[in-house]
């Protein structure tokens, strides 16, 4: 319980330190207007559900489930790499916030329910009011620390922190 924990402090801080520079690197672009951001998020949102179900199908039914969420975490790495080094415009960008939704997404969907399977039943409650407090506070801090982070390095200072942090979690979900 305490990786998968972990996991979902780490998930929920870089979701929000990226995306206390995301805006800014979309406007950096010079293609798009903040009021017209939606229009970038909301079809790589989309996209994404509909990417990550053909991995999720196929894990299921041919029990890897445990490659599919290992990956996931690589996935969230290296969208976070990707968006400090070859992000270049406004293509790029989309690009790897989409990579991001889906390891996002296939995470956000297999954690909980690995906490109630792993949870002892007497437990369950206690377990799930955990990971929903671990979430929160990596919400916070994800947001705190990355306006830090992006103040004194910059957007690549935020991703490449955030990849390190995915570099780590994926360590302690391998043990």
């Amino acid at each position: 319980l305490l990786r998968l924990n972990f996991g979902i402090l780490t998930l929920h801080f870089i979701q929000m330190a990226m995306f206390v520079v995301v805006p800014g690197a979309l406007i950096a672009t010079g293609d798009l207007p903040v009021s017209e951001h939606w229009e970038v998020y909301l079809p790589v949102v989309l996209a994404s559900f509909v990417l990550m179900i053909p991995p999720l199908l196929a894990a299921e039914r041919h029990g890897r489930s445990r490659r599919l969420f290992l990956g996931s975490i690589a996935l969230l790495v290296a969208a976070q790499v990707g968006l400090t080094w070859w992000a270049t415009g406004l293509v790029t960008i989309a690009a790897w916030l989409l990579g991001f939704f889906v390891a996002f997404n296939l995470l956000e969907a297999a954690i909980p329910s690995l906490v109630t399977r792993v949870a002892p039943a007497r437990a369950r409650g206690t377990a799930l009011g955990v990971y929903n407090t671990t979430q929160a506070f990596g919400l916070f801090a994800g947001g705190a620390l990355g306006g830090l982070l992006a103040k004194h390095y910059g957007a690549a200072g935020v991703f490449m922190a955030a990849a390190a942090l995915g570099l780590v979690w994926v360590a302690v979900a391998a043990g």
